[in-house]
């Protein structure tokens, strides 16, 4: 079933294993939710460049709202979790609410 769609504002190229990507997952009922999604080696890779920039306490940690993180990047994946998170209504507590139906 069905109930969402799924938008990536800066494009997909498929698969990647070390990567993030936003997401926008629209719902039938006319709510969408933003979603960041990271790849654990992107969390890595941030983490170890952060250490020579000197951001996030030099790549001490990594932050992100609404950070899903994956195995992998693409559309397969991100379209079985947010599957999942529509079905255990969970999109409303992981998900930015960036539109609303009201």
């Amino acid at each position: 079933m069905t109930d969402f769609s799924l938008h990536f504002p800066a494009g997909l190229t498929e698969p990647t294993l070390d990567d993030n990507i936003d997401v926008r997952i629209e719902l039938i009922d006319g709510r969408a939710f933003s979603l960041t999604f990271f790849t654990v080696s992107n969390l890595v890779t941030l983490m170890a460049h952060w250490g020579n920039t000197g951001e996030c306490a030099s790549g001490l940690y990594v932050w992100a709202k609404n950070m899903i993180v994956v195995q992998e990047i693409s559309q397969a994946v991100i379209r079985k979790v947010a599957q999942d998170l529509v079905e255990t209504g969970d999109i409303e507590s992981v998900g930015w609410l960036i539109h609303s139906s009201e």
